[in-house]
């Protein structure tokens, strides 16, 4: 791993701490080439606009010595005075006199206009001269034809749009977002920042048919990784995370650590997956609604709690990316919800996991390593999620949650295969 990888900024922005695209928003800050859109903040998910693209792009090949974008404003372009008050020709101009843009018609670059996936490739092979071998095949079944075919497959072939969902297609027409144009920027720039992904394409099509997502962060890179990241599943007893999140977040708020008899259920609630506590403190601090709000605080928007206060809790739908965000939060202390005090209760408790649930993320962890984890298994749902410490101290977290099978125990081999990629990877 190169060094300056481990230098940098954990969060550079504040809006874009569980997205796969941190690292690359932290890289591209470090060189001058986002500076946000607004103060600290990055808005990952918002489309990006060609005039954005053109900046970033400009920036970037300037800090690499590409071009020098002028100091002043000046452009070909006729439909640029509108924009973010002035001085931004200088950009698309510094694209257009290198060869990389000509606009989008006479005199017009069409700032405002939405930036497709196949458009950037081509920005994104120009500007930074990207080749590939004329034996080198696109993977895409949908470029034959277009404008941006063989800007495409060159930008394959650099991993600019990994094949995440194993389909074959760019979609080139579609819109992209801030942050996949980020990534695909960094990667043009040479950035190396993510490139072992434990879903490399062959892997997906493994399990494809297998109802299952899976989210995994490292910490040493603040790269993420995830297998579809779309899908919303059940928690079942994953949820137990999120009640002693909930029930150490009560204790912090009235001002104690938790009480001998709340201790006395969380422990058996995790290390053994006993559903009776799970009832005794779910009632006691006021059913559905309660968890529902401990949800909201912990900021799992991709979560939608389902319980009437007796049953029902493990029918949770969830995201991979929640749950890692969730244990960020309870193990490693990220966004500040839980202090020290309280998280060396979730620590002990899901250190202490008894031997027969230690599948998926406690299934062959690097060696030297400590494993914090919590299994969810009910009827039709495996699942498994946790944080592996390195013997260097730092960590990874992973999520693998699955769903669809005869029985949970048909389930375990995937989980513990999902979970095995991101341990050699990652571990």
């Amino acid at each position: 791993m190169a060094s300056w990888l481990v230098a940098l900024p954990a969060a550079a922005f504040d809006d874009d701490d569980r997205m796969g695209f941190e690292a690359d928003f932290s890289w591209l800050a470090e060189r001058g080439a986002v500076t946000g859109c607004a103060a600290d903040r990055v808005c990952p998910q918002r489309a990006i606009t060609r005039i954005e693209a053109a900046k970033m792009t400009a920036l970037l090949g300037q800090h690499f010595g590409r071009w020098d974008v002028p100091d002043y404003d000046t452009s070909r372009f006729t439909d640029l005075d509108d924009i973010w008050d002035g001085n931004v020709g200088r950009y698309p101009e510094t694209l257009a006199e290198a060869s990389v843009v000509a606009g989008c018609g006479a005199d017009r670059f069409c700032p405002n206009r939405l930036l497709t996936r196949g458009e950037a490739s081509v920005f994104l092979v120009r500007a930074f001269g990207l080749v590939a071998p004329e034996s080198w095949a696109s993977p895409y079944e949908d470029t034959s034809g277009t404008f941006y075919a063989d800007a495409a497959r060159i930008a394959a072939a650099h991993g600019l749009w990994p094949l995440r969902d194993g389909t074959g297609h760019l979609r080139g027409n579609n819109p992209i977002t801030r942050a996949e144009f980020a990534r695909a920027l960094a990667r043009a720039g040479g950035a190396t920042l993510c490139t072992s992904d434990p879903f490399s394409a062959d892997r997906i099509r493994s399990v494809d048919g297998v109802r299952v997502t899976a989210y995994a962060w490292d910490e040493r890179t603040g790269c993420h990784y995830w297998l579809y990241p779309d899908r919303r599943q059940s928690t079942a007893s994953v949820f137990k995370v999120m009640v002693m999140a909930g029930t150490l977040h009560e204790a912090q708020e009235a001002g104690r650590g938790p009480t001998g008899w709340e201790v006395s259920q969380m422990e058996p609630m995790i290390t053994e997956s006993a559903n009776a506590p799970v009832r005794t403190l779910w009632s006691s601090f006021g059913g559905a609604p309660w968890f529902a709000e401990q949800a909201r605080l912990f900021g799992l928007d991709q979560t939608v709690t389902v319980g009437d206060y007796e049953r029902g809790w493990g029918a949770t739908k969830t995201s991979a990316a929640d749950q890692v965000y969730l244990l960020r939060q309870v193990i490693l202390g990220h966004g500040g919800l839980l202090e020290p005090a309280h998280r060396r209760w979730a620590l002990e408790f899901m250190s202490s996991v008894v031997p027969e649930q230690r599948w998926g993320v406690g299934t062959a962890p690097p060696p030297g390593a400590t494993v914090f984890q919590k299994n969810g298994f009910a009827g039709v749902t495996a699942n498994s999620v946790g944080v592996v410490r390195r013997s260097d101290g730092s960590h990874y977290v992973m999520a693998v949650l699955t769903t669809g099978w005869s029985h949970w125990t048909a389930g375990v081999p995937t989980v513990d295969r999902v979970a095995g990629w991101i341990h050699d990877t990652l571990g």
